[in-house]
C-alpha cells in the first residue's frame, strides 16, 4: 500500500462507478492510493493518500445523538470529511490503519463533552528533519 508520491490517474470506469454510488459514502482505492468520498449525490472528492498530512477526529454532541467525523487534511487542495454514518466508513478505517497508525482509535480518541464540538489529532505526518549545519571553523 506504499505510495511513492506519484498520484496515479484513476481509470474512467472507476470514476464513473464512484459517480453512481450514493451520497454519504466513501472507500479507499488501494491500487491508485486514493481516498474517495461522496459527501452528497453531486460531489466526489478524491484525496491522494500521499498528500494527507494530518487526520483529526471531531465529535458533535447534540440533544438527540453524537456524531463523529474524521477530517483528512492535505498539503494543498481539498481534503475530505467522513462521518461515522457514511456508507463504507468502517472499511476506510480498516484500509488506512496500517498507513496511518492511530486512526483506528477514532471513537475512543474523541472525548464526550456535552453539547460542545471537540477534536483530537489521530495521526500527523512527521516533519522532515533539517540537516545539521556544519560548525564554523
Amino acid at each position: 500500500m506504499d505510495h511513492d508520491g506519484k498520484d496515479e490517474k484513476r481509470s474512467l470506469f472507476k470514476r464513473l462507478r464512484d459517480r453512481l454510488s450514493p451520497g454519504g459514502s466513501a472507500h479507499v482505492d488501494l491500487e491508485a492510493g486514493v481516498l474517495v468520498a461522496r459527501p452528497d449525490a453531486w460531489h466526489t472528492v478524491e484525496v491522494p493518500l500521499s498528500r494527507i498530512h494530518r487526520i483529526e477526529a471531531g465529535n458533535r454532541d447534540t440533544f438527540t445523538n453524537d456524531t463523529v467525523f474524521v477530517f483528512f487534511h492535505v498539503d494543498e487542495g481539498q481534503g475530505a470529511v467522513l462521518s461515522e454514518f457514511d456508507k463504507g466508513f468502517a472499511q476506510v478505517i480498516i484500509d488506512l490503519r496500517e498507513r496511518f497508525p492511530g486512526i483506528e482509535g477514532w471513537q475512543a480518541a474523541v472525548p464526550a463533552v456535552p453539547f460542545q464540538l471537540t477534536s483530537v489529532d489521530l495521526w500527523r505526518r512527521e516533519a522532515p528533519e533539517e540537516p545539521e549545519e556544519p560548525a564554523p571553523l
